[in-house]
């Protein structure tokens, strides 16, 4: 073999081993990735619901809210409004199970639930003995979407009817669904938020003032994407309801 064809085999020889190296890079990446989703995915932190039909036809929602260390999970159940924490709550391999106990007509009533976890899906059956006797249901609750964070400082401007531009500023806070906070508007005047919600990133809240009197109120509507929110404002005064484009901007602090 002469000295060029030596050069090429030894050329073509690196090249494959550099390939085999990158190949074998880009495996190990994507394996860490697909490993890193599965964990988050096999996770069970998170609010999960699903639907109950009562006997008397209507249909309720409860959730559950729980925290993932380890092998062991904490957190609380919602019924009808009312909080209850879970106890002897576990996950192993991808088994879910925890009980809930609450009192009824001078009893301790005893409710567990057992399920396989499957990505964003819980599915199978919980036992209870709220009618005196023990039944079972099947059981399937869906990871909800987290809601993005509506606290901050909101800023927006509007212009008058006589061409005048003004801007205000919202403070507000979030507790779960509720909305807190207050709004200064053109004048410095701050006034309480009422009525603040957001479900679903919908936000609802309204302002009421007084002036020589009067009572002044703005309904704000909007839905929150990000750092914006985009919707309606209504305003009412001497009886008429007047509604314009409302479009406001998370300030950084």
């Amino acid at each position: 073999m002469n000295t060029h064809q030596t050069s090429v085999q030894q050329n073509f020889s690196r090249l494959s081993a550099l390939a085999l190296a990158t190949a074998l890079l880009a495996g190990n990446i994507w394996a860490d990735d697909k490993s890193a989703d599965n964990k988050d995915k096999s996770n069970a932190t998170g609010t999960w619901k699903w639907t109950f039909n009562i006997p008397n036809g209507d249909t309720i929602e409860p959730f559950v809210k729980l925290k993932q260390d380890g092998e062991k999970l904490t957190g609380d159940l919602n019924w009808r409004g009312t909080d209850t924490s879970i106890s002897d709550g576990k996950i192993k391999d991808g088994e879910v199970s925890f009980k809930v106990f609450r009192e009824r007509d001078g009893r301790k009533v005893t409710t567990s639930y057992n399920g396989k976890l499957a990505g964003d899906t819980i599915k199978g059956k919980y036992e209870s003995d709220w009618s005196g006797e023990t039944r079972s249901f099947d059981w399937e609750a869906k990871r909800a979407k987290e809601a993005a964070s509506l606290a901050g400082t909101w800023k927006w401007s509007f212009t008058t009817q006589n061409g005048d531009t003004f801007e205000s500023t919202a403070k507000l806070k979030q507790e779960g669904d509720k909305v807190t906070g207050t709004v200064t508007g053109r004048n410095g005047n701050e006034a309480a938020v009422e009525d603040g919600a957001i479900k679903n990133n919908e936000v609802s809240f309204k302002v009421v003032r007084e002036r020589d009197g009067q009572k002044f109120t703005a309904k704000y509507k909007g839905e929150l994407k990000g750092d914006a929110i985009k919707g309606t404002v209504e305003r009412e005064r001497d009886g008429q309801t007047t509604s314009r484009d409302w479009e406001a901007k998370r300030a950084k602090e």
